[in-house]
């Protein structure tokens, strides 16, 4: 009997000391790790009651809501016909000049995700007749 409860110590031992060197868990720490991936939103609304008539001078727009969750930023980009002269997009009370020459203008670059609303208008130096204008929000860097 003492020749058998000798294996078992000797067994015991072995299995403690096996698993303690090889288990992180039984020395004393956890870690968990959890990774995940989230589709990339990113949109831009306007929330305007009428669409109005454009004038020479300061046009409201509306109050616009932009949603990005892309980690590196965003823009907001301007569609707009070409020729604007002296035309500015107004974000929040800063004038954010529009490019005559192009049919598009960034009118916020964003460096972040975000979530904002903000007041949109447009400053025309003439009267335009039939002035089509659109928004589109674009994510930075990775899309998921």
């Amino acid at each position: 009997m003492t020749a058998q409860l000798k294996r078992l110590k000797i067994a015991g031992v072995a299995m403690i000391a096996g698993l303690m060197a090889a288990s992180p868990v039984l020395a004393g720490g956890v870690t968990i790790g959890i990774n995940a991936r989230a589709r990339t939103i990113c949109k831009v609304e306007v929330g305007a009651v009428m669409l109005p008539t454009f004038q020479a001078g300061e046009n409201a727009l509306g109050r616009m809501t932009e949603l990005c969750n892309n980690v590196e930023g965003y823009r907001l980009i301007l569609l707009h016909p070409a020729g604007l002269e002296d035309a500015f997009a107004v974000v929040d009370g800063v004038r954010v000049p529009i490019s005559a020459a192009a049919t598009q203008t960034v009118i916020v670059d964003s460096t972040h995700a975000a979530f904002r609303e903000r007041d949109l208008g447009i400053v025309l130096s003439s009267t335009e007749g039939n002035l089509n204008l659109a928004l589109r929000a674009e994510a930075k860097g990775m899309i998921f």
